[in-house]
């Protein structure tokens, strides 16, 4: 990225937003493997906020790593912020079980419904929702010239589909999953249901009220009022940030100033096309950290290399970050395994 520090401790003048929230999509079974169970994925994005904050979660009293040790890719965010130091905020757009962390919670917060069933949210939602995260977005945005917005929500790429499809794209052939095994039928059966809801020329925010969520629609809004400011605006995530650009566009933003930027393993991941969203959307930075555990001492770790995990809570894009602030791949891989461990010996303690 032409004009951007690459020294520790330069100018660079970043902030990071994390959003969660809950889409009741995650519980159909087989669909998403981010939580211990299908209604258990509605505590992830609640753990992983907490613990990206506190250091541990604070709804449940547990450990945010399988226990064959694979790890929330939180761990990977935290390590990351930790090292690079940079200031950051949690922002709660409707998690299912709130956040007992300090945390700015949207006026019109409310977790999303399951599209295979009915509608998404409440008719009017997603725009109060985009127009509230864009005024955040604008008063974050003063004295930082970046922006980076990651995001944890179970059931997304699902969701982000539905939501890339409406918009006449086919989502689902794009996006990718936390699981090696991309459930695309099982996917494919949840949009087709969602999309019989979509009126013909309806617009964003009546397509996110009926197939949507709350994060992908907040993501935007943030997005957006942090261009309105003059900064550049990161979406750090994996390939539902399909369904980000979709609206950005929908509302008449120039998605080619938008920056994507996320993991090796989405990058190479073959059940999905995050570069074809970016050429869909003329985004014209599209990056993936090098981070690679290959050779990590822990193979919980080393299972982001099999095909599981991949991406989330704005692992990725607070990777690359770190990257243009200076610090190598070994720096950002020392501070990830020294949080691995300390989760570990929590764990066994």
């Amino acid at each position: 990225m032409a004009g951007y520090p690459s020294q520790p401790g330069t100018a660079l003048r970043p902030i990071a937003v994390y959003v969660g929230g809950s889409t009741l999509t995650s519980t159909i079974p087989g669909l998403s493997i981010a939580g211990p169970s299908p209604e258990g994925t509605l505590y992830t994005p609640t753990l992983d906020l907490e613990y990206l904050t506190l250091g541990l979660p604070r709804t449940m009293n547990v450990i945010p790593m399988t226990p064959d040790g694979l790890p929330t890719p939180a761990l990977i965010t935290r390590a990351a912020l930790e090292l690079i130091k940079v200031p950051y905020l949690v922002v709660d757009a409707g998690t299912y079980y709130g956040i007992k962390a300090p945390h700015v919670r949207l006026p019109s917060a409310r977790h999303g419904g399951n599209i295979a069933e009915g509608p998404a949210m409440p008719r009017g939602t997603a725009r109060s929702l985009f127009e509230e995260a864009r005024t955040l977005g604008r008063l974050i945005s003063r004295g930082h010239d970046l922006v980076l917005i990651g995001e944890t929500i179970p059931g997304g790429t699902t969701v982000a589909a539905a939501i890339m499809s409406a918009a006449g794209l086919d989502g689902v052939s794009y996006v990718s999953s936390a699981s090696p095994d991309n459930p695309k039928d099982l996917k494919r059966q949840v949009v087709s249901k969602a999309l019989s809801r979509v009126s013909e020329g309806s617009d964003i925010f009546s397509i996110v009220d009926a197939v949507g969520d709350p994060v992908h629609v907040t993501m935007a809004g943030v997005a957006l009022g942090a261009m309105e400011e003059g900064a550049m605006a990161v979406l750090a995530g994996g390939t539902q940030m399909g369904a980000v650009l979709a609206i950005l566009k929908g509302v008449g933003a120039d998605t080619s100033k938008v920056s994507l930027w996320t993991t090796k393993w989405i990058l190479n991941d073959e059940t999905s096309n995050i570069r074809a969203i970016a050429e869909a959307f003329d985004v014209r930075d599209l990056e993936g950290s090098e981070v690679d555990f290959s050779d990590s001492p822990f193979e919980g770790l080393r299972m982001f290399e099999r095909g599981f995990v991949k991406e989330g809570v704005g692992a990725g894009g607070t990777m690359v970050l770190a990257a243009k602030m200076g610090f190598d791949a070994n720096s950002v891989k020392s501070a990830i395994y020294s949080e691995y461990k300390r989760l570990r010996n929590l764990g066994s303690a």
